[in-house]
């Protein structure tokens, strides 16, 4: 059986319902969630550089400062993935301050942070 084909197709309507404001509250606790996420991936890092310059190797910090980066790269994808889903499906405000705050966090936190790695690896390269 076929079916004859549909010349007149148009894109259907959007889902009935008023549109989702986008709530300032929850702006902030995307950003807040982002910058808490940071804060702990940077010392996961600074904590794989103090151990592994504490090492008789010294390749072992920059395995630390290898996972920082890695860390950094995993939450970018992470914000941007949620953020993005959030922001068509579920919770605007969240999706926005997902994105927002990866992009204001990541100016900051990872520069602290793998400052913090290098000048560990620097240390225990020159002891």
């Amino acid at each position: 059986m076929s079916f004859p084909p549909q010349h007149d197709w148009t894109v259907p309507p959007p889902p009935p319902g008023p549109e989702r404001p986008i709530r300032t509250k929850r702006v902030f606790a995307g950003i807040g969630i982002v910058f808490a996420a940071q804060v702990v991936s940077v010392l996961i890092g600074v904590a794989a550089v103090a151990v592994g310059s504490s090492s008789a190797n010294s390749d072992n910090a920059l395995l630390g400062l290898y996972l920082e980066i890695l860390l950094q790269a995993a939450l970018f994808a992470a914000c941007l993935t949620l953020g993005i889903v959030w922001i068509v499906r579920k919770d605007r405000g969240l999706g926005l301050g997902l994105l927002i705050g990866w992009g204001a966090s990541v100016l900051v936190c990872p520069v602290v942070g793998i400052g913090v790695c290098l000048a560990l690896v620097n240390q225990g390269g020159s002891s």
